[in-house]
């Protein structure tokens, strides 16, 4: 039996799931050093410490045998981030859970229809958290749900829930006038110009940005538990019932990615794993000069992750990171790129960002010494 709470954003569920397991200080959390800045953030702000495991470079989930090292008395909680849409090593991870009597939850932030030994990603841990945030499997401009797969932990996350506030009227307004107008603006073509508008109005404030500068800057804003919106959540409700279309598109626009680049796309694949990709990911040469080329083709290309704490390139050390822990991923960051396969995303612009892709991208591998 599971039960979903809604938030104003993904990582508001992490933190709130989080405090419903009564993390505190003392604690200490396990994750990939392969994340966005906000959930060590989200950590942090409990009180507990983040402690980092480096990436598998083959699928870019957490090194399932990087992590027993990094296991002590202090350590309450394992996050299981399913990066671009690709299902962790759940077996290997949850028998570590188990063996220890700690709790895994899932970061399901990229996720949408993905499925592990047949079961749905989002189901497989005690918890999971989950974004739809612009630029994840659907979206509802910003917000963010948890699902709570745990009896026990359900009680507690109903009384946690009722201590979070609600956001106001105008930044209900403000957020529906975002999404209308991404909904019937947004094209592929003009996705470099509207992202960089979108970052310059958010940071005047003048439209409800992804992250606030105090985020950024590893501060927790003094609004930050709060509760999704009736208009977002019933938007949200209406897409989750929907899904299976989007499944099915980005499934079609990764075939073709996948005709392609089949030798990255067979490295991706696994047997009892059915991958929904967010994002088809890929190793390039020169990662700023292909992003630079393709704002100046207008050609839509992701740049995650630009650090092992995406967006953040300094400051590493306020959420308990040095440089060096996660050598491969900060290797990776330098050279990967991936492609989009949401529904503005059409069969002809597919083919287009790849052969544009594969013609600028040149010959690097990650070589595991």
């Amino acid at each position: 039996m599971s039960e979903v709470f809604t938030f104003f954003k993904g990582r508001v569920a992490l933190y709130a799931i989080l405090k419903s397991i009564g993390i505190s200080s003392g604690d200490e959390v396990i994750l990939p050093g392969f994340t966005c800045v906000v959930v060590p953030n989200a950590i942090k702000y409990t009180g507990a410490k983040p402690v980092y495991v480096d990436i598998n470079p083959i699928d870019y989930n957490i090194d399932v045998n990087r992590i027993e090292e990094k296991i002590n008395a202090k350590t309450k909680v394992i996050i299981a981030q399913h990066t671009f849409g690709i299902p962790a090593d759940m077996d290997k991870i949850r028998s570590l859970t188990k063996r220890y009597n700690i709790y895994l939850v899932e970061d399901a932030c990229h996720v949408l229809g993905s499925r592990y030994q047949g079961v749905e990603v989002g189901l497989l841990g005690d918890a999971a958290f989950f974004s739809s945030q612009w630029s994840k499997p659907i979206t509802t401009g910003l917000g963010g749900w948890a699902v709570i797969n745990d009896e026990t932990l359900i009680a507690k996350m109903r009384e946690q829930y009722g201590q979070f506030i609600s956001p106001s009227g105008k930044e209900q307004k403000l957020i529906k006038l975002q999404y209308d107008l991404y909904n019937s603006l947004m094209t592929p073509k003009i996705f470099w110009f509207a992202q960089s508008l979108y970052r310059n109005l958010s940071n005047r404030g003048l439209l409800v940005g992804s992250s606030t500068d105090d985020e950024l800057e590893y501060q927790m804003p003094y609004d930050y538990p709060k509760k999704m919106g009736m208009t977002q959540e019933k938007l949200l409700f209406s897409k989750l019932m929907d899904k299976d279309k989007v499944i099915a598109h980005r499934k079609k626009i990764t075939q073709i990615y996948a005709d392609f680049f089949p030798i990255e796309y067979d490295r991706l694949i696994k047997d009892g794993v059915d991958t929904v990709f967010l994002r088809f990911p890929l190793l390039v040469e020169d990662k700023i000069g292909i992003l630079d080329l393709a704002k100046e083709y207008k050609v839509e290309i992701g740049d995650w992750f630009l650090s092992p704490l995406h967006p953040n390139m300094t400051g590493w050390e306020k959420v308990d990171y040095e440089k060096g822990d996660c050598p491969i991923a900060e290797e990776v960051c330098k050279h990967i790129i991936n492609l989009p396969t949401h529904e503005k995303i059409t069969e002809k612009e597919a083919v287009r960002i790849a052969t544009f892709v594969k013609k600028y991208r040149g010959n690097y591998e990650y070589t595991i010494s």
